[in-house]
């Protein structure tokens, strides 16, 4: 741990209760996607308080932020990414509190540190990632492409430098038939609730024939009003997840023609419509995901591997594709005592004394990693050749 090193963990310690408060009044009062007012008024008020100028409403999105601190010279631009929506009903079950907190412990750290560093820090507080995508709006906007690297650290079960997930998209599928009395004139009608159990069993009939990482699931969001009247309207809310974008492609197109085939069995009509925004996979940068696990081990945190197969999506994975980044994990506890990701048992241990250190070791691995990149800009060079090897292969 060099001197700049120990400079940023002692600031990190002397604003950790101040973080830990954040994160604890966001568990406290869950707010979802784009509707995280409360939530982003704590987080800047911190920023400001820091000396950072804040821009809010970027990207056209109320509860999206952006905060920055210039240093003395022209130099590289390392962003920091926040988030801070919880889920409908189970609240911050992902950890998100921890997310914003760490976040901008790490960029104020950096600025108390190194006021006078060669380049620029930024903090993104980028809404909605449970689906809406804040991340996605702010690449479509152009936000994040002048950054030099990217970074962000999500709460889990264990301590992590690179993430394995997957791309996703939300389809929406309508089936619309006709009524009828099912018991004398059934023939009268046409039931759009079977054209959305056919579409189901279509996609069960097609799994066992897709790659082991195409995933298919959801909820049947409307079946009818009564059991007497054959329904004229019934709809399903499905995620397609794959690795590539192409792959997505591949399976999106799969699903549609599993609910045509329904649909001209039954005799209803269907329409498909892609809700939200496609979330990319992550891709990994190995330079910043090695500087990051060398500085977890500084606070004490060896860092294990990805997980062997892909897990759920992100939307830092489309930042990700246009700028060098990492997403890694902070261990908040065991997943045999708290459970995992999105289930109601996980969102109080965002809060424990474990929790709150790990906001801590969190802030500081990564405002380590950006005075690396700030000492070294030769790291930042390799991490840029290292992100166009991969994102060529990634659109091969």
């Amino acid at each position: 741990m060099n001197a700049r090193h120990q400079l940023v963990c002692a600031a990190v310690d002397a604003i950790h209760a101040e973080l830990n408060a954040v994160s604890d009044w966001m568990y406290r009062n869950p707010e979802v996607g784009f509707a995280e007012v409360g939530a982003a008024e704590h987080l800047t008020a911190f920023l400001r308080r820091e000396g950072f100028a804040v821009d809010c409403g970027v990207g056209g999105m109320p509860t999206a932020f952006i905060g920055t601190h210039c240093g003395s010279s022209a130099g590289p631009t390392i962003g920091v990414f926040a988030e801070y929506d919880a889920l409908p009903d189970i609240g911050h079950a992902c950890g998100h509190n921890i997310i914003g907190a760490c976040a901008v412990g790490a960029a104020a750290a950096v600025k108390r540190a190194w006021p006078d560093l060669p380049g620029k820090i930024q903090l993104f507080g980028s809404p909605a990632e449970e689906g809406g995508g804040g991340k996605v709006i702010m690449v479509e906007q152009g936000l994040v492409q002048s950054l030099d690297a990217a970074m962000m650290l999500h709460a889990s079960v264990a301590d992590r430098t690179m993430t394995n997930n997957l791309s996703v998209q939300r389809m929406d599928l309508t089936f619309h038939g006709r009524t009828a009395q099912p018991a004398g004139s059934a023939h009268e009608g046409v039931s759009a609730f079977e054209a959305a159990i056919l579409t189901w069993t279509n996609i069960n009939a097609i799994r066992q024939y897709l790659e082991p990482d195409f995933y298919v699931h959801g909820i049947m969001k409307e079946g009818g009003f009564a059991a007497n009247v054959i329904p004229d309207r019934a709809s399903l809310v499905m995620y397609a997840r794959a690795p590539r974008g192409k792959d997505l492609d591949y399976l999106i197109d799969r699903v549609t023609n599993c609910a045509k085939a329904a649909a001209l069995t039954t005799g209803a009509t269907m329409t498909i419509t892609e809700v939200g925004k496609r979330f990319l996979r992550v891709v990994n940068n190995p330079t910043l995901s090695g500087l990051l696990a060398a500085n977890y081990a500084r606070v004490g945190r060896p860092a294990g591997p990805p997980t062997p197969r892909p897990r759920a999506s992100t939307d830092m994975g489309n930042v990700s594709q246009v700028v060098p980044s990492i997403h890694g994990y902070i261990r908040i506890g065991d997943a045999a005592k708290i459970g995992n990701t999105h289930s109601p048992e996980f969102a109080p241990h965002t809060v424990t004394d474990e929790a709150h250190k790990a906001i801590a070791d969190a802030a500081k691995a990564m405002a380590m990693t950006c005075v690396d990149l700030f000492e070294q800009p030769a790291l930042l060079d390799q991490a840029r050749r290292e992100f166009a090897g991969l994102m060529s292969a990634e659109r091969a």
